[in-house]
């Protein structure tokens, strides 16, 4: 009964920044590819976790990084979640019946030029990930709370067109593979499903000269979202 309510209360948080409430569905901009990712959430002792994924060094894009388990679009994929339940299950063996959609967040956008959508999900807290050696050297399960940990949060930023971007890093001291950092895209994501479910009502910055008050937590995500994919930013070949 404890998880039900637990759930209730995820989807609840959730239910005003989920995408597939909106009419119409943000569908991918002209000339970018389609992604989604799943952001397995896990309750174990009353406690929440993110898992995650540590790509393989030999992967072409972003190897040797933390991220979510996650893939490209393929044809036969109905739809975005299934774009990233099946990707789970080809690289942590993730079967997609275990898993309890929640919501779909905001979309997102990577390098080389990728629109990502990140798919929020309950898995079992007993899964055991089997993971795939082409794409992932092992998972790693992250307290959600670590998220908004000052002590283990870091920023620098970086400057594109004009305008100041936050780079949050955060550290995780892992029992087996020691310290790992979580940084960009799965950081920002990561953060923002942490401040929307532990209540923390602080607004998630993507730019330093972000225009105060924003709408809400997700004003800078979108903003960033719409910048990134403009017209310059395209010929710009980021």
């Amino acid at each position: 009964m404890a998880e039900a309510k637990i759930m209730a209360e995820i989807t609840n948080k959730l239910s005003s920044f989920d995408i597939r409430n909106r009419s119409p569905y943000p569908e991918t901009k002209y000339g970018f590819k389609r992604a989604a990712v799943l952001l397995p959430l896990m309750l174990k002792n009353d406690e929440l976790y993110l898992l995650l994924t540590k790509r393989s060094k030999n992967m072409r894009n972003h190897p040797s990084t933390v991220s979510f388990p996650g893939g490209m679009r393929e044809e036969n994929d109905l739809s975005d979640v299934d774009t990233a339940l099946r990707e789970a299950q080809e690289e942590i063996g993730l079967k997609p019946n275990t898993v309890q959609i929640v919501a779909v967040l905001t979309r997102g956008i990577t390098l080389p030029n990728t629109i990502v959508y990140p798919v929020v999900g309950m898995i079992p807290n007993d899964f055991v990930p089997i993971p795939n050696p082409v794409e992932v050297d092992y998972t790693i399960l992250v307290p959600l709370k670590t998220f908004l940990d000052s002590k283990c949060v870091r920023y620098s930023e970086f400057k594109f067109r004009g305008r100041s971007i936050v780079n949050r890093s955060v550290f995780h001291q892992d029992e087996v593979h020691g310290v790992e950092v979580v940084w960009g895209f799965t950081a920002n994501y990561c953060t923002f499903l942490a401040k929307i479910i532990l209540e923390n009502e602080d607004f998630l910055a993507i730019f330093n000269d972000s225009t105060y008050p924003l709408q809400n937590m997700a004003s800078d995500l979108v903003e960033y979202f719409d910048f990134i994919t403009s017209t310059s930013a395209v010929n710009s070949k980021l």
